[in-house]
């Protein structure tokens, strides 16, 4: 004969559920800092998202990065139109060293594949960016071409690659 599994009443779930909360509470002035360092919840500042998606769950730490992965990271670049803000951007990997990339004056493909558009923005005459002109190159070892989804993002189109460095976490949509 085997026992089975005992059931909780509603009575001992809620005692359960609210001694649970309390100690999270009690140990929370302990354990947030100790989360933060290496999780949060982030939300995109942008007026409009070169995303699909305005809000992240992030984990911090080192990253491998890999084809579609989306990444945080932060560029001095970024900061010129972030008014001196050191801000954390979140974007697609499109591509990793070894890549070849093909410019055209309107497109851009990576290994043959068409990734989208080349818009040429406003502020593209900074001294700060690095625009990848019309051309081909593979991607050095040590860094990325990382990129938003929409033709207008602000992104390795305009600012060049990322160096590993940089890139300081992986994020997933929430």
């Amino acid at each position: 004969m085997t026992d089975s599994p005992r059931k909780l009443g509603i009575r001992a779930k809620m005692t359960l559920i609210f001694g649970l909360a309390a100690i999270a509470l009690a140990l929370s002035p302990f354990l947030r800092p100790a989360l933060a360092a290496h999780y949060s919840l982030t939300i995109d500042p942008q007026y409009q998202s070169c995303l699909p998606w305005t809000s992240f769950f992030v984990r911090y730490g080192p990253v491998k990065p890999k084809i579609g992965m989306l990444v945080v990271f932060h560029d001095r670049k970024i900061d010129v139109i972030a008014n001196g803000q050191h801000i954390l951007v979140v974007k697609y990997v499109a591509g990793v060293p070894g890549d070849r990339v093909k410019i055209t004056r309107r497109s851009i493909w990576i290994n043959g594949h068409y990734w989208g558009k080349r818009w040429l923005m406003p502020w593209v005459h900074f001294e700060h960016l690095r625009v990848l002109h019309p051309g081909q190159f593979t991607i050095p070892d040590g860094r990325y071409l990382i990129m938003g989804t929409t033709p207008g993002a602000y992104d390795g189109r305009y600012w060049g690659l990322v160096p590993a460095r940089n890139i300081i976490g992986q994020a997933w949509p929430v």
